[in-house]
């Protein structure tokens, strides 16, 4: 189960209200914030377990209800573009088959998230010049090494997390 723990500024913009959780699992569970860049409303989701960070943008307003369908269509082109096995990839989409909206709960990844959102904000009007598309802004996000998770990579954390759940592929 997709677990989408979203601010009080997203679950406002989303027009939802969220269920309280008593645990969950923290490699299916992602904070999420949105903010605007170069006029366009970008939503940043964030791992709980591995801070893997995703940028999507061009969600129009009549799609939000649609939002973790188009999270879940996004995560598995990015972890494509990373190299990742599509077996190992569908073995995590497949556990993410529904979507349950809760608060956010926990300091430590809102503010790593808080933080990609400001690397990912200085680049406005560059945008374009810098990442070819949100595929190279993702990858490069991803390669910040954080605290939280012993000075490693999220995108190493998180294949290390599938191969140790779904097997080597």
């Amino acid at each position: 189960m997709l677990i989408v723990k979203a601010t009080k500024s997203t679950m406002q913009d989303l027009q939802i209200t969220p269920v309280k959780l008593d645990i969950s699992d923290l490699f299916y569970s992602w904070h999420v914030n949105f903010f605007i860049l170069n006029r366009k409303k970008h939503y940043v989701f964030m791992n709980d377990l591995a801070r893997l960070s995703l940028t999507v943008s061009g969600i129009r307003s009549n799609q939000l209800a649609k939002l973790p369908e188009i999270f879940l269509s996004n995560l598995q082109k990015y972890l494509i573009s990373e190299g990742i096995s599509e077996k190992l990839i569908d073995a995590y989409l497949d556990n993410c088959n529904q979507a349950i909206y809760a608060k956010t709960d926990s300091r430590s990844v809102l503010a790593t998230l808080n933080e990609i959102m400001g690397i990912t904000k200085s680049f406005e009007g560059e945008e374009n010049e810098k990442f070819a598309d949100l595929i190279q802004l993702n990858q490069w996000n991803n390669r910040i090494i954080y605290k939280p998770i012993e000075y490693k990579k999220p995108i190493d954390v998180f294949k290390q997390e599938l191969e140790r759940e779904f097997g080597k592929s």
